[in-house]
């Protein structure tokens, strides 16, 4: 009994080390930089800003879908734009891996309140010149996880 209660902890710390493996929480300055580099990027017009519009399996008529959100906010990539240079270290969540892209950078999660709802914001900087923007969207869940408030 106690062997297996054992084999079952040792197999639940490995598994969940794999998958904190794949997320973690910048100390505050990486998150200054990462920051100071994107607001940097994004006020050149050359930045070229690849929102992701629609992700393959999802339902078109979710409300929380970054297209939806959008359309809803009646945004368009300059407001987009815009509220990205606006984004601060409290705003920050956390930092994930690219699983599809092992290779590229990691995203980074922020999220901000525009017009009185939380938007979820994922994205990762490529280059000087290209910005992927992932997710931009009404929050799924209440976002209570901010570590630098």
């Amino acid at each position: 009994m106690i062997i297996q209660y054992l084999l079952k902890l040792v197999l639940f710390t490995i598994i969940r080390g794999l998958i904190l493996d794949d997320e973690c929480v910048e100390e505050i300055e990486k998150v200054k930089f990462f920051l100071k580099k994107l607001h940097y990027f994004i006020s050149d017009s050359n930045c070229q800003i690849d929102i992701q519009i629609k992700r393959r399996g999802e339902n078109p008529l979710d409300s929380n879908s970054t297209n939806n959100t959008i359309i809803d906010l009646d945004y368009d990539s300059e407001n987009i734009r815009e509220e990205l240079l606006t984004l601060k270290t409290s705003d920050y969540i956390k930092t994930v891996k690219d699983i599809m892209r092992p290779n590229t950078p990691n995203y980074w999660i922020f999220s901000k309140n525009i017009k009185g709802k939380d938007i979820y914001i994922k994205l990762k900087i490529y280059d000087m010149n290209k910005i992927h923007l992932m997710s931009f969207h009404y929050a799924v869940k209440q976002i209570e996880d901010k570590p630098y408030i």
